[in-house]
């Protein structure tokens, strides 16, 4: 069986203070599951080194929220795989909407920090789904972008992979997309995997993400392409992010 994961995307919504203060209320409460799960938090670049100060062990796995396509440490005002690493993070989120609507990111661009953040040892978080505004069907659109990012990889690094299925249009909606749009979306990932990289398509773990709560996460976990999920409003209270930690674990039996 995968390894369930279950993550937190703060955004930019957390201080040095209260991420802090997060991460002292979450760890005890974990318990056991740190040891038959993943949980990742995912905090702003400003908060990383503290979060990592924070914890009294490492089982809790740091991720960052972005990451230059370039390691040349003249780049202006962004934040390279290495420092990423330097900062205490196993994990980096790539590919998410708002990075590829308000930074210009296309499949170009993901691919590439796709390739860097392999080779620095960081392991990619790899969001993909449709656009708001599209009218092709959605496998059309998780084709394009997978073709052209995860080009060149091997099936080992493919299989050390997290895969996210985010279709644009749930991003900050009232509930998640339906299970029957996430089964057949997920459900195609893993397929094309398969076609392209064999039994890495069995070890690569799939999540869905889109406003997710904790009422919503044992529907979602009932598909059997998913292997997780997260929240981004609900990651940032630990109440919340507790109620879908707890969530994935039972629907996964640890």
């Amino acid at each position: 069986m995968r390894r369930p994961i279950a993550a937190a995307n703060w955004k930019m919504a957390m201080t040095i203070s209260e991420s802090q203060a997060f991460v002292r209320r979450l760890e005890p409460a974990l318990g056991p599951w740190l040891d038959v799960m993943d949980i990742v938090l995912c905090p702003p670049f400003t908060a990383i080194w503290a979060v990592k100060q924070a914890r009294t062990d490492g089982r809790i796995q740091l991720g960052g929220q972005n990451m230059a396509d370039s390691n040349d440490p003249a780049r202006m005002g962004q934040v390279s795989a290495g420092l990423l690493l330097d900062a205490g993070c196993h994990w980096v989120v790539l590919g998410h909407w708002e990075v590829r609507r308000y930074l210009g990111d296309d499949d170009a661009a993901v691919h590439r920090k796709l390739r860097l953040a392999l080779d620095a040892g960081l392991r990619p978080i790899l969001l993909v789904g449709e656009a708001r505004d599209q009218s092709e069907p959605a496998e059309f659109a998780l084709e394009r972008q997978l073709t052209r990012i995860v080009e060149g990889c091997t099936r080992s690094e493919v299989g050390r992979m997290v895969f996210v299925y985010e279709p644009e249009g749930s991003i900050g909606a009232p509930a998640p997309a339906s299970v029957r749009y996430i089964a057949a979306g997920c459900g195609y990932l893993r397929e094309w995997l398969r076609r392209g990289f064999g039994e890495a398509a069995e070890e690569a773990r799939i999540m869905y993400g889109g406003s997710v709560s904790p009422e919503s996460v044992p529907e979602i976990l009932a598909v059997p392409d998913v292997d997780g999920t997260g929240g981004t409003r609900r990651g940032r209270d630990v109440d919340s992010f507790m109620g879908i930690v707890r969530q994935v674990a039972l629907s996964r039996g640890v």
